[in-house]
């Protein structure tokens, strides 16, 4: 009897089993779309790291760099300058005897120039007179 019942429905079975298919076929396509997606997102995110790191290097691997360092040199009277050493990569200088202004002065020169600070120590030695030792690389 069983069988018989199954031949008698069996157009609504293969009916059945390709709704089940199409919902299956269906499901997978969205997951799938999604999968696609979210990948294709974490590489657009990849690249503009990348863009960005390269302009970065441009940046920091520019020539004009090393010459910009030479300013820490000039833009304060040679009298408070203790050192000044400066390699291919760094450089390190020692100031004295600052007032408030030139060390602001300082401070602004280095904050806008493409410098990574490794060092940075700023000692009051007396009323409104600072000492300053300053390491930089790029």
């Amino acid at each position: 009897m069983s069988l018989m019942t199954l031949k008698r429905f069996k157009n609504e079975l293969i009916v059945l089993m390709a709704l089940l298919f199409a919902l299956y076929a269906f499901s997978y396509k969205l997951s799938a779309k999604n999968f696609v997606s979210d990948k294709k997102n974490i590489i657009q995110s990849s690249i503009r790291e990348i863009t960005r790191v390269s302009e970065l290097k441009k940046l920091w691997a520019n020539k004009k760099t090393s010459k910009q360092a030479k300013i820490f040199k000039t833009i304060v009277s040679s009298n408070k300058i203790e050192s000044f050493k400066k390699t291919s990569e760094k450089v390190t200088v020692s100031y004295s005897n600052l007032t408030i202004n030139e060390l602001n002065k300082i401070t602004k020169k280095f904050m806008n120039t493409p410098f990574q600070i490794t060092k940075l120590k700023i000692d009051e030695r007396g009323k409104e007179k600072y000492s300053m030792e300053l390491t930089c690389k790029w």
